[in-house]
């Protein structure tokens, strides 16, 4: 017999454990469906060890929220496994979380436990079942085979979009002129002494004289972002662009070895040249490359670059966004334009709501954007928010975002 659920959600990074909470929550049935072995996606999954989008770009003392809700719940669980998870105002102007990522797995495990929804990890969605403009079921692959899951709402937190183009929904594999933003290829580094400098020009200077270039990865010439980990003595290395479409396996392969070198090549130069370095040593990447961009899909309102420039908040808004549109033309080639007015701005429903099917909602990097607008909401700690509002949305089958407002209100959302 074919399993029955009210809402399935595809992917679980903080996007799709928001959006099976929220539904959960909500009063749904749920599955929570995930293709490897632990939630929290690109942070877990791909070393990109910060939550951004949580606070505005603005100094202060004591920075004000704009994501809560589910998000909220996550930290909670990260604080109770004693990892600080106080804002840190990074060299970009910016806030961010950073985070400890094995009490990042048992964070989200714990959120998404309490909300009660069913989680299936080692699942590949692999197959859509469509009947005219709506999905009735997904065919799921795990170790024993495969099996048809049906349900009466669906949400893409794929990242990838891949829920929507197994659905048959016109996606557009590259976002501008033919061109999508680089991954990233995080870097954990161990072996550092306690104390020892994260001075930036000291980087630099190390950094002179090597190789930066290894075939699709670059290490940028400003030596990057490098920061210690809650709960951890390792530190973190955001400093690698790789060029790649994201999406086909041979692509992708190029990418991930020219990584790995670039990595390699990077951590010998820090080991040979900073004070406390000595014994350095490559401790961890991925499993996966830190993906920004590949598939778009078209929705009913697009999230466009005028809404984030003036700092509007649409009457539909569902989920707040804060992070500067973050733009990286290429390799070490990164634009930031500032959110208008108080640094805030609303994303409306209509972005989250696919044209042409009724009853698949996006969360999370999916979402409907123009480029400079996905530049700023793709963001993890922006995806726990339209993660949450597309679970809503999906188990009271909105068709207007009244009564979602008021569902995200309850469960203690920011809007």
């Amino acid at each position: 017999m074919t399993e029955q659920y009210d809402v399935i959600v595809a992917g679980g990074g903080s996007a799709g454990v928001a959006a099976a909470v929220g539904a959960a929550q909500t009063g749904a049935h749920v599955m929570l469906v995930e293709g490897h072995g632990f939630l929290g996606g690109a942070a877990t999954l791909s070393q990109v060890l910060a939550w951004c989008g949580f606070f505005p770009q603005r100094p202060a003392t004591v920075p004000q929220a704009v994501v809560a809700g589910v998000g909220r719940q996550a930290l909670t669980h990260l604080d109770r496994l004693g990892i600080d998870v106080a804002p840190y105002y990074s060299g970009t102007g910016n806030w961010n979380i950073r985070l400890n990522p094995e009490a990042t797995k048992i964070a989200l495990d714990r959120t998404v436990a309490d909300s009660g929804a069913a989680l299936a990890l080692h699942t590949q969605v692999v197959g859509v079942v469509r009947h005219g403009g709506r999905i009735e079921a997904l065919r799921l692959s795990d170790p024993r085979g495969l099996r048809d899951v049906s349900a009466n709402a669906f949400v893409d937190a794929s990242g990838d979009a891949a829920l929507a183009a197994l659905a048959g929904v016109t996606t557009c594999a590259l976002h501008d002129a033919g061109h999508v933003q680089p991954a990233s290829y995080p870097v954990r580094i161990g072996g550092v002494t306690d104390g020892a400098t994260l001075d930036k020009a000291a980087r630099v200077a190390a950094l002179q004289g090597i190789e930066r270039r290894f075939g699709r990865a670059t290490i940028r010439a400003d030596g990057g972002f490098l920061t210690t980990l809650p709960g951890s003595t390792d530190l973190w290395w955001l400093s690698i662009d790789v060029e790649t479409n994201g999406l086909d396996g041979s692509d992708l392969a190029q990418a991930e070895r020219d990584g790995r070198e670039a990595a390699w090549n990077g951590v010998a130069a820090l080991r040979a040249g900073l004070p406390g370095f000595e014994h350095a040593y490559v401790l961890a990447t991925g499993p996966k490359i830190g993906i920004r961009e590949t598939r778009h899909v078209s929705t009913r309102a697009p999230l466009t670059e005028v809404t984030l420039a003036n700092a509007r908040r649409p009457e539909d808004t569902v989920a707040l966004g804060a992070w500067p549109m973050e733009i990286h033309h290429g390799p070490g080639r990164t634009e930031y334009r500032e959110i208008g007015g108080d640094g805030v701005y609303g994303i409306g429903l209509g972005a989250l709501q696919v044209a042409g099917l009724a009853n698949l909602w996006l969360a999370g990097r999916t979402l409907g954007a123009e480029p400079a607008a996905y530049a700023s909401a793709r963001v993890m700690g922006t995806a726990f928010a339209t993660g949450h509002a597309a679970g809503v949305a999906a188990a009271l089958h909105a068709e207007d975002a009244s009564p979602v407002r008021r569902e995200l209100l309850r469960q203690g959302a920011l809007l």
